[in-house]
């Protein structure tokens, strides 16, 4: 049994009954309300897998605009990539750099021995290679940091 993590007030993970199914359908067709109300100029979902693509453009008047999810050099997405593609859905790529250090990151972006060698070969750093790949992806790329020097590299 996996050991239980206290996030605040909640336990990590949660127990099944715990969990509330969410009504998805429901929940798209109020944001589909907002947008056509004017509230909002798009809508979109993260974390979505084809299959709940699939199931969200079999009954939506308006397709999501983006699938925010993590995409980087170690984790490439290809398959939804081609999906969401094919169904005008942009997606946009969080954790360009794997999110070393958060309890749902790895360091396999910024320790890979293969992006290493390209960006010594390049003059150029880790991060730099990794965001240059997922930018040659087409996707929008949501990268962070709280370090000048690094935010202007990553530009």
């Amino acid at each position: 049994m996996p050991a239980t993590v206290m996030l605040g007030a909640a336990n990590f993970p949660p127990k099944p009954e715990d969990i509330i199914p969410m009504d998805i359908k429901s929940v798209w067709i109020t944001m589909e309300e907002c947008q056509t109300l004017g509230l909002t100029k798009s809508i979109g979902v993260s974390n979505f897998s084809c299959k709940k693509l699939v199931d969200i453009l079999d009954f939506a008047k308006i397709p999501p605009a983006v699938n925010q999810v993590e995409m980087n050099p170690t984790w490439q997405q290809g398959k939804l990539k081609e999906f969401c593609k094919a169904n005008g859905i942009v997606i946009v790529a969080y954790s360009p750099l794997g999110a070393a250090g958060a309890s749902w990151g790895t360091k396999g972006v910024m320790e890979s021995e293969v992006l290493k060698e390209i960006a010594k070969s390049k003059g150029k750093s880790v991060a730099q290679i990794a965001l240059r790949w997922v930018y040659e992806q087409g996707v929008v790329i949501v990268a962070k940091s709280y370090n000048k020097e690094r935010l202007r590299q990553n530009l």
